[in-house]
């Protein structure tokens, strides 16, 4: 798929225009959410500082939560088909000599069935996550925003202020170097960490820095031979990390794999981190199979770890939402599946106010924030700094004897796991009926 933008930027002439919501960010948050409200007959307009979509190594895990959000949106069997079915991660020591000059990957600590085969062999459906690195789902998601005739997305074309009244916001955008406005009803902040929108209302953003941080690589390599359960965290005091494959792999054929992994050096400055060089220093900690190891590198990025929350993820007609208004680190995969189930309830919540006349707009769009930041707060930073320590803070011998986690997945009794896991899994995702004070009768 081609990336290309809809529309390149802002053409003059084209002021004016008004629209239901304006959407900052076409980032994958702000892609889903027009192509959810598009699905429900509500225009946008999307406007994206930069000249083209994002295709860093960022996030590539979506859990069935979510699956179930890519149904409504129509995108579900495009995700099916380009991506790959997740059987769950294992928890290793780091890679160790094999007797014959290479390396094997480090002993099994413990393991996690997150999907569930069938009796033909195949997942089940409901039962499995799906690995499609961040850039293909972008990508999929302009083309099919783009055929619904409802969605504007324009690049290069960066939001500089906004203004809000009692009737809508009027938007301030810098296009061909010029000053241009639009009128929409709402304005949506889907603009990454470091949100425009965000700071232009005024919300603060809280939490702590970790300090150690990650080097995200993509590499292209040939295997060997494929575990049942190919993805896996690394436990070290040092060089822990997440491997992760990033397609269906064929032993004996080049693959794509993701490898995040701890820098040990604070003082290194982010280019330091990117040099080739050091790159390909880390990554010898991490690959298995005969030395010196074979691999391409196709694209990697350092990164800063964080767990922060916005004081609100709403104001008068402005809404936040993905990393604008919470991050946490990546260990897990919790951060980009967040951010899209926040956009489910809110799409749901413009459905009411927009299509249905719900009768108090500003409290309901007041619960999705509240309901979202306890989300965030009681359940993903906590899990998500969890899952992070547990790689680095104990010896892994200390650690597979000590950690809650780990001693219940080692006793390998479901009913267990399913009750570690559950609190996750019936709250993440909000019911747009837990947040109205009125009967929710929106479906055909």
């Amino acid at each position: 798929m081609p990336l290309q933008s809809t529309t390149e930027g802002v053409k003059p002439g084209d002021i004016g225009a008004e629209c239901n919501i304006i959407i900052a960010g076409a980032g994958p948050v702000g892609l889903l959410l027009a192509l959810l409200l598009a699905r429900k007959g509500i225009r946008s307009k999307v406007f994206e500082k930069s000249a083209e979509l994002d295709t860093s190594p960022r996030a590539a895990l979506y859990y069935p939560l979510v699956l179930e959000v890519f149904k409504d949106a129509g995108i579900y069997d495009i995700v099916l088909q380009l991506g790959s079915h997740s059987g769950g991660p294992m928890w290793r020591k780091r890679v160790i000599d094999d007797g014959n000059g290479g390396k094997a990957l480090g002993p099994a600590i413990a393991g996690l069935e997150m999907s569930k085969w069938g009796d033909d062999g195949c997942f089940e459906e409901g039962k499995f996550a799906v690995i499609l690195v961040q850039g293909l789902l972008v990508q999929v998601l302009l083309e099919e925003v783009t055929k619904t005739n409802l969605v504007e997305v324009h690049f290069n074309t960066p939001i500089e202020g906004f203004e809000q009244d009692q009737c809508g916001v009027t938007v301030k955008v810098e296009a061909f170097r010029e000053p241009q406005t639009f009128r929409s009803q709402y304005l949506v902040g889907c603009d990454g960490a470091r949100s425009t929108i965000r700071k232009l209302l005024g919300v603060g953003f809280s939490g702590h820095s970790w300090p150690e941080r990650l080097i995200a690589t993509d590499v292209r390599r040939t295997i060997p031979k494929l575990e049942r359960l190919p993805a896996h965290f690394v436990v070290d005091k040092v060089h822990w990390g997440v491997v992760l494959p990033l397609e269906e792999i064929v032993p004996g054929k080049p693959g794509l794999w993701r490898y995040a992994m701890a820098v040990p050096d604070e003082t290194l400055t982010n280019e330091e981190i990117e040099d080739p060089k050091y790159v390909h220093k880390l990554l010898l900690k991490y690959l298995d199979g005969p030395q010196p190891a074979e691999y391409t590198l196709v694209r990697y990025r350092a990164y800063r770890l964080h767990q922060l929350l916005a004081s609100t993820m709403h104001r008068n007609r402005v809404l936040l939402a993905g990393d604008a208004a919470h991050v946490n680190n990546p260990v897990g995969g919790l951060g980009l599946c967040t951010g899209l189930l926040d956009v489910d309830l809110l799409y749901q919540a413009f459905d009411l106010i927009i299509n249905h006349n719900y009768h108090d707009p500003q409290d309901l769009l007041a619960e999705y924030s509240a309901a979202r930041r306890c989300v965030f707060q009681t359940l993903v930073s906590p899990i998500s700094s969890a899952n992070k320590l547990r790689l680095h803070e104990s010896d892994p011998d200390d650690a597979a004897r000590e950690d809650w986690f780990l001693r219940i997945l080692r006793r390998g009794i479901p009913q267990e796991i399913g009750k570690a896991h559950s609190p996750l899994q019936q709250a993440w995702r909000t019911d747009i009926r837990s947040i109205t004070k009125e009967p929710v009768t929106t479906q055909a």
